[in-house]
């Protein structure tokens, strides 16, 4: 098993951010629906070009619990669409508050198992588990970009407004 933590800064107040991430993620968990996204993880490779897989998976979420009751969590899982030598993830999507609430923090915990037994797990430890990040740092990516887009809308709308 190999744990995934990626946080990410977004530029959206946390109060809010709770609010759209539930409007995004929400209905797929109150019916069960299955979002398929393509998640791309970034590759360096020789002479330093950039290199995207793209694989698309499917993604279930449900509500989560924080134990504390203070942050929004959901649970996230997602299986690669079409099979393949791909892992499948489990784990949480948080939405943390930053120092003064101006902000917030995606935060996706959780593990996978690298697929192929003892030369996945050798994939793994040598490529796999930063593509892996790379991976969990494009979704958390996707998701702060549409928090941030729908704050920049409503912000644009009350300027409209007055």
């Amino acid at each position: 098993m190999t744990n995934i933590l990626q946080r990410l800064p977004v530029a959206c107040p946390y109060h809010l951010a709770e609010q759209y991430l539930a409007a995004i993620v929400g209905p797929l968990a109150e019916n069960g629906k299955v979002d398929r996204i393509e998640l791309q993880s970034p590759l360096d490779v020789l002479d330093h070009r950039l290199v995207r897989l793209v694989k698309e998976v499917d993604v279930t979420y449900g509500r989560g619990e924080d134990p504390m009751r203070f942050d929004q969590v959901w649970t996230v899982n997602w299986q690669p669409h079409g099979g393949g030598p791909y892992p499948s993830f489990s784990g949480t999507l948080t939405v943390r508050a930053d120092e003064d609430y101006t902000g917030c923090i995606l935060e996706l915990a959780g593990a996978y198992e690298p697929p192929m037994g003892a030369v996945g797990a050798a994939f793994d430890a040598v490529l796999g588990s930063r593509l892996a990040a790379g991976t969990a740092a494009e979704l958390l990516r996707a998701l702060g970009d549409r928090l941030k887009a729908r704050y920049r809308e409503n912000e644009d709308s009350k300027r409209a407004a007055r």
